[in-house]
């Protein structure tokens, strides 16, 4: 009987995460309303068939979990027609850092240190303020949950600096089922 709790509680849902993912992530496109505050990307560019993310952004200022806030808001549209639905899920008005020190998890395979010159120090967890740099960035699904609904998912993040909405900013992305190669 101890056997099957370990199994059903610890061998199962490790070989789960283990496996490859039956899903595949495309980038859409990345957008933001005009004048949002605190991240340029008008030199970010989505390239070749992959949708690599490449070029250069702005941080406007030092980031950190006292001046920067930002929640998020993910939407489904599954039949990839535009009509978007809000999930019952979001992400709560979190710091930049925390969101960092929580979620960042989900990012290390995609972002690299061959990718970006932008580090930053989990102990001060500051996102300095400068020009940084993103090459051939293609999303990474191997730290992801097993289980994804297919379609487009639109991510919208509202950025709050001392309590008051300064930008939005939309990520859109492709959930595909992964093509068998044999």
């Amino acid at each position: 009987m101890l056997f099957v709790l370990f199994v059903c509680l610890v061998v199962i849902p490790e070989a789960l995460f283990l496996t490859p993912k039956s899903y595949e992530v495309t980038l859409l496109s990345l957008t933001w309303a005009e004048n949002s505050w605190p991240y340029d990307f008008k030199n970010i560019r989505l390239i070749g068939r992959e949708h690599l993310v490449n070029g250069t952004f702005t941080i406007l200022e030092d980031l950190n979990d006292e001046n920067c806030v930002f929640s998020t808001e993910i939407y489904h549209d599954p039949a990839r027609d535009g009509n978007f639905k809000l999930m019952p899920f979001s992400m709560p008005a979190m710091g930049v850092c925390t969101f960092f020190n929580d979620y960042g998890y989900y990012f290390t395979d995609s972002i690299k240190k061959e990718n970006t010159d932008l580090f930053i120090n989990k102990t001060d967890c500051v996102f300095p303020k400068g020009t940084h740099f993103l090459k051939n960035i293609a999303i990474s699904t191997d730290n992801w949950p097993p289980i994804l609904a297919r379609g487009n998912i639109r991510h919208v993040a509202s950025i709050f600096k001392n309590g008051v909405l300064s930008g939005t900013y939309n990520i859109t992305s492709s959930i595909d089922d992964r093509v068998l190669k044999f």
